[in-house]
């Protein structure tokens, strides 16, 4: 029994050994497996950063072979445009040096020409643009020459005093400055350009106190023969003495099919724009402007330059002219400046837009000296000098204050003004009928202006919304016959066919002309185009 008791806990023990064993085994090979384990997964983990490492290495050495060559690429790329800039700056350099040349040529030629007691800058540039256009047929009917020619007719008699020969007046000749004539036994000397105003009534005319004792007969119409020139709509046009005036815009250089030379007798290209310091930017699309001269010098018409226009890149240009003409160095300088891009493209004459001159402060006095000025020059020259003016008068009959900061001698100095009868208010005011025989009467009644002096305007666009009339009749086909119509969910008004028929028929029966803001704004050929329309009224059709 107790050998039992014995046995029993030595067994227990031995099991006891057994297990710790057994579990000693199992704990040794899991550790073993689980440290295999680990070292096989450093090793992949090693081949895998190995593998990485290349593989950066590899891409590296890509990267910088790339930036070197394209360090290399920019080096040549930065050698070709440095010699590409030496050469343009060479070829500049040259050109520069040809206009200099020219301009001193130029200069040499307009001194030998011109008033010696005038300073002028007229550096002529370089005309190396080619024409993009064949110039059209030269028109062989007669055309209106709007510049007479000083020369007396040849029925005006001449006479002598004291030893100089001295033409009677004739209305239809131009005077300068200094110019004698005899009129009623008397002799008048004139004091700036004139044409058909008549001596002892005019301003103009200064009476000698000389006497002719030669009794003539005064000349006192001109003998302008009626002249036409086709139409190619059919039948022709009459230019006998009436002005079709029409301003073509100068950002607008792929439109000038529009211009219909056997309507219009001038065109004016606009604008060219003052600086403040007294001079004007470059000519914009001068290539358009070279080939509109060409065209209408080949059918017998003209082309004026215009000087201002209400604003350049949204900014009035009123505060500009002012500070351009502020002292009389600035207004020479200015003067000068318009002379020589005048010259410089060919161009008949000047129109000057300035909006506008004031009766308070300086503004009107300089405007008046800077016209009296190219008015003298111009003429001088055989070119033509006009002016853009306020209407005048409103649709009810009240006088503009300002339309005063035209003075007499201005309106006396330039060979006729552009009356702006449009833009009279939004909607129904901007350009009636009724507008535009009160303006008209305003210049021509009001202030005493002849009326071959007295162009009407206009507008070949409607107000509010500044649409052209070819968007309006795109808009609605039938608008060629009426004044107003909804566009653009908007009520606009504007001038149609019948409109501007009357208009042009009052003009023929009282004034000198029409004028047109402006021409690209018009349909093309065709019975609806507004030009044409002009033409037809003018012609009786």
């Amino acid at each position: 029994m107790e050998r039992k008791q014995l046995i029993l806990p030595i067994i227990a023990i031995i099991i006891g050994l057994i297990l710790g064993v057994i579990l000693t085994l199992v704990v040794t090979d899991h550790v073993s497996k689980k440290q295999q384990n680990i070292s096989q997964e450093e090793t992949k983990k090693e081949t895998v950063n190995n593998a990485e490492q290349e593989s950066v290495k590899q891409d590296s050495e890509e990267l910088t072979e790339e930036i070197q060559s394209t360090s290399d690429n920019g080096t040549q790329e930065d050698t070709n445009n440095t010699e590409d800039t030496n050469n343009t700056e060479d070829t500049n350099n040259t050109e520069d040096t040809v206009d200099e040349d020219e301009s001193k040529e130029d200069n040499n030629e307009d001194s030998s020409s011109t008033n010696s007691n005038t300073n002028k800058n007229e550096n002529a540039q370089s005309n190396n643009h080619q024409k993009e256009e064949t110039k059209p047929q030269a028109n062989t009917s007669n055309q209106q020459q709007n510049i007479v020619s000083t020369q007396p007719s040849s029925n005006s008699t001449s006479n002598t005093s004291q030893g100089e020969t001295i033409a009677t007046w004739d209305a239809g000749a131009v005077y300068v400055g200094g110019d004698k004539v005899t009129y009623k036994n008397k002799i008048y000397k004139a004091k700036w350009w004139t044409q058909g105003e008549t001596p002892g009534q005019a301003d103009v005319w200064e009476d000698t106190g000389e006497t002719n004792s030669v009794s003539t007969p005064p000349n006192t119409e001109p003998e302008t023969a009626p002249q036409t020139s086709t139409n190619n709509n059919g039948g022709a046009v009459s230019n006998s003495g009436f002005k079709v005036v029409g301003y073509y815009p100068s950002w607008k250089p792929q439109q000038k099919h529009k211009l219909q030379y056997d309507v219009l007798t001038h065109i004016i290209y606009s604008l060219a724009i003052p600086t403040a310091e007294g001079g004007l930017r470059p000519l914009e699309n001068a290539d358009t402007a070279k080939q509109i001269i060409q065209e209408a010098h080949n059918t017998g018409r003209k082309v004026l330059l215009a000087i201002g226009g209400w604003s350049y890149n949204d900014t009035p240009l009123e505060n500009v002219f002012v500070s351009a003409t502020s002292t009389e160095e600035k207004r020479n300088a200015f003067v000068s400046a318009i002379l020589t891009m005048c010259d410089q493209y060919g161009f008949d004459g000047i129109d000057m837009d300035w909006e506008h001159p004031r009766v308070d402060g300086t503004s009107g006095k300089q405007y008046e000296a800077v016209m009296l000025s190219l008015a003298n020059e111009l003429h001088n020259r055989g070119k033509i000098l006009t002016t853009a003016v306020l209407s005048g008068a409103t649709a009810d009959g009240n006088i503009y204050y300002d339309a005063k900061a035209h003075s007499d001698a201005v309106l006396q100095a330039v060979d006729w003004i552009h009356v702006m009868a449009y833009d009279g208010g939004e909607g129904s005011r901007h350009s009636t009928y009724e507008f535009a025989v009160n303006s008209a009467k305003y210049w021509k009644e009001t202030r005493g202006l002849p009326a071959s002096k007295v162009v009407l305007g206009v507008p070949f666009y409607a107000r509010p919304s500044w649409a052209s009339y070819e968007d309006l009749l795109a808009s609605n086909q039938n608008a060629w016959s009426k004044d107003t119509i909804t566009y653009n969910g908007m009520e606009v008004w504007y001038n149609g066919v019948d409109t501007i028929r009357k208009k042009t028929r009052y003009s023929l029966q009282n004034l000198g002309g029409v004028m047109i803001w402006e021409l690209t704004q018009d349909t093309v050929r065709g019975e609806h185009s507004l030009l044409t329309n002009i033409g037809k009224e003018i012609a009786g059709k």
